[in-house]
């Protein structure tokens, strides 16, 4: 947002809310703004925490298959 947006959403709030109360409805505006960033850091910690204390498992290797039994008319090894 650069400052003529501000100025511009400022002055409307001025002509909407008036005055008296605009002071009040900014800071209620403030008081919320600041309760979902903190929410939003509380959520992020958490989300990070969970996942470095669980690190993602290798996997399991797989058994090797056994070997294919001999064919009839193979020849039987040597031992």
């Amino acid at each position: 947002m650069d400052l003529f947006e501000i100025v511009l959403i400022l002055a409307i709030a001025l002509i909407v809310i008036g005055p008296e109360r605009l002071p009040e409805v900014l800071r209620v505006v403030g008081k919320v703004l600041r309760e979902l960033r903190l929410a939003s850091n509380t959520v992020m910690r958490e989300l990070t925490e969970a996942l470095d204390e669980n690190p993602p498992r290798p996997p399991v290797p797989r058994p090797a298959a056994p070997p294919d039994p001999p064919k009839p008319g193979d020849a039987t090894p040597q031992a």
